[in-house]
């Protein structure tokens, strides 16, 4: 068998495992896929966890507690190497109850979609490395709290327009190379802005212009078409950090770029850094701070174009390096 698919059947059964595992039997589950010594970096508040047993204690058990009847429902799944290391990434929704309060949000009985992005490095049939994006905004959101304004829509977003994000059938590496070389060719773009107009980054030539579809995390929300995009989040981003850029390699694992056949993905933790020396972005005045992004991105070509993009980008690890703490924003106006 495929090496990738074997890796991405490991990851596809270890989430239906956890759909059905009582709490109790977690730490089972989580011997079977992961190695011993493996870590887990996962988005604010939690922050990496070294070994199975901080991994559950500090994240598993209080999402459970949380959510007793959650259940993951991916609907982007590839698998790739990237630098001689096996990587699979998902992206979906974990859809549950919210019973009890979690990470200091106030449990509101009610379903609630946790927008995640998962990402592992495999050896030897089991998991040695991961990491979790969760976007907190969007449950604290669903919770009743909203923070900051969006100038996007803010939805849950929606599985691939084409339902053929699981990519459990078999590509073309032809096709793998031609959507990673058009995903590599608009990142590029993104980094030739000249400081003054749009237009320098000729994104028109790799988008599919007025109907693309950007799914950003909430606080910035989703857009439609490249004109809706610019206007909702790329203006006011540039704006805000107008020295925006990849960040320079920290480790041998932290930046992952793969692609399955008409689907791409770039993880970075963390990704890119910007000086915050302009106003408006999430209705922030600037702090004149210089932070670093934690950001996953998963896109779907068609064609010769980009139509689909889900983004990650962990929201309160950026807005505590500007100052703000999201938690303890929420816990004052829970006493309001």
């Amino acid at each position: 068998m495929n090496a990738h698919f074997s890796n991405k059947k490991l990851i596809t059964s270890f989430f239906k495992e956890m759909n059905v595992t009582k709490k109790e039997d977690v730490k089972n589950v989580l011997n079977t896929y992961f190695d011993k010594n493996s870590s887990v970096g996962i988005t604010s508040p939690f922050e990496e966890l070294n070994g199975l047993d901080a991994f559950n204690s500090s994240f598993w058990t209080p999402l459970l507690n949380a959510f007793p009847d959650i259940e993951y429902q991916p609907y982007i799944l590839l698998g790739g190497e990237y630098e001689e290391r096996n990587y699979v990434s998902c992206t979906g929704n974990f859809i549950g109850t919210f019973k009890k309060d979690w990470a200091g949000i106030p449990a509101n009985q009610q379903p609630i979609w946790l927008r995640f992005a998962a990402h592992f490095i495999i050896e030897d049939n089991k998991i040695v490395k991961a990491w979790f994006f969760i976007d907190m905004l969007s449950v604290i959101r669903q919770a009743g709290f909203t923070l900051f304004p969006n100038k996007g829509v803010e939805i849950i977003p929606p599985a691939p327009m084409t339902g053929d994000g699981i990519v459990d059938y078999k590509t073309l590496p032809d096709q793998s190379k031609k959507t990673l070389d058009l995903t590599n060719a608009m990142l590029e773009g993104l980094c030739s802005y000249d400081g003054k107009s749009l237009e320098s980054m000729g994104q028109e030539r790799f988008w599919d212009e007025k109907n693309m579809m950007w799914y950003g995390p909430s606080g910035i929300g989703t857009t439609r078409g490249l004109k809706g995009f610019q206007k909702n989040h790329q203006v006011p981003f540039i704006t805000a950090f107008p020295d925006r850029g990849i960040t320079e390699k920290q480790g041998e694992d932290h930046f992952t770029q793969i692609g399955e056949g008409n689907y791409s993905c770039d993880f970075g933790f963390p990704a890119m850094y910007g000086t915050h020396t302009g106003d408006g972005w999430l209705g922030l005045k600037a702090t004149g701070k210089r932070i670093t992004l934690r950001v996953v991105d998963y896109w779907r070509r068609e064609g010769d174009h980009l139509k689909e993009n889900w983004v990650f980008i962990d929201m309160p690890h950026v807005l505590k390096q500007l100052g703000i703490d999201v938690f303890k924003e929420l816990k004052n106006l829970k006493k309001d």
